[in-house]
């Protein structure tokens, strides 16, 4: 059967892993290996903070509010709203570092000069949603995420304590 051709934004540059890891700083010099860091080590520490941060927050207001009770329920629906947060902050720099690491060079200028300039240019030419582009589908890959992880977090915390006050006191 005759292979569809694909445009060329959509063909793959390298047969394999191992083939660009080789390729790139051949053809594009060391430093390529590195295009797309900078968003890439922000979008990790924002969406970390966001997510701790708002997983204690819906906690603590479904608790305050009485609206659960301190348990497995809780601590699932604190992990799903953390999730939509950290989802709807790290979307638009999951857009960045995306286009940010595929961008084309132009008459040897890269296309974006920074994450500001990604987002600027994005808006101004597919509107201010597009910033969210994939939020639907990258929501419903993080949510389980932050689930398990913040349960399975939560229930190593438990044994762990269980585990030290069995111990006894250490010292004495």
């Amino acid at each position: 059967l005759p292979q569809p051709i694909l445009p060329d934004n959509e063909q793959r540059k390298y047969k394999h892993v191992i083939d660009a890891l080789i390729r790139i700083p051949k053809e594009e010099g060391i430093a390529a290996l590195w295009t797309g860091v900078t968003p890439t080590v922000l979008r990790a520490m924002i969406g970390t903070a966001s997510q701790l941060v708002s997983y204690v927050q819906a906690k603590h207001y479904l608790l305050d509010k009485g609206y659960m009770k301190d348990g497995l329920g809780c601590h699932f629906a604190s992990s799903l709203i953390s999730g939509f947060v950290y989802a709807f902050i790290t979307t638009p720099l999951d857009v960045a570092k995306t286009r940010v690491q595929t961008m084309k060079t132009i008459n040897g200028v890269p296309e974006y000069s920074s994450m500001f300039d990604v987002w600027v240019k994005t808006v101004k030419k597919e509107g201010i949603t597009a910033l969210w582009k994939g939020f639907g589908p990258y929501y419903f890959r993080i949510a389980p995420n932050t689930v398990l992880l913040i349960c399975i977090c939560r229930t190593t915390d438990h044994i762990c304590i269980k585990g030290l006050m069995y111990l006894g006191d250490p010292i004495g």
